[in-house]
């Protein structure tokens, strides 16, 4: 009696236990998946800064030889603003 009632005891006592863990799945799913989306956003802001760290630096490299180099003035005003020196003529092609 005492072994039929064991079973029985311990059939019920792996419901349960199978019972709490869906109970403890369905509980914590929304917190993992707002917490993956999350970190998906961080990945992504992490890229765009990344992207953004890489111009700052192209730019202060511009600065610095803007500052520096006067070749470097002259090769911005040609490319930039179509500037020339005195007695050269631009000739403008389609590419």
């Amino acid at each position: 009696m005492f072994s039929k009632l064991r079973k029985v005891l311990s059939v019920f006592l792996y419901i349960l236990l199978f019972l709490i863990f869906v109970f403890a799945l369905t509980l914590f799913s929304p917190a993992m998946k707002r917490t993956h989306e999350v970190e998906q956003k961080l990945d992504e802001r992490k890229a765009v800064l990344e992207k953004r760290k890489a111009v700052r630096i192209a730019l202060l490299r511009e600065v610095h030889d803007l500052e520096r180099n006067p070749e470097a003035i002259e090769r911005i005003a040609r490319e930039r603003f179509n500037m020339c020196k005195e007695g050269e003529i631009i000739i403008r092609y389609d590419r």
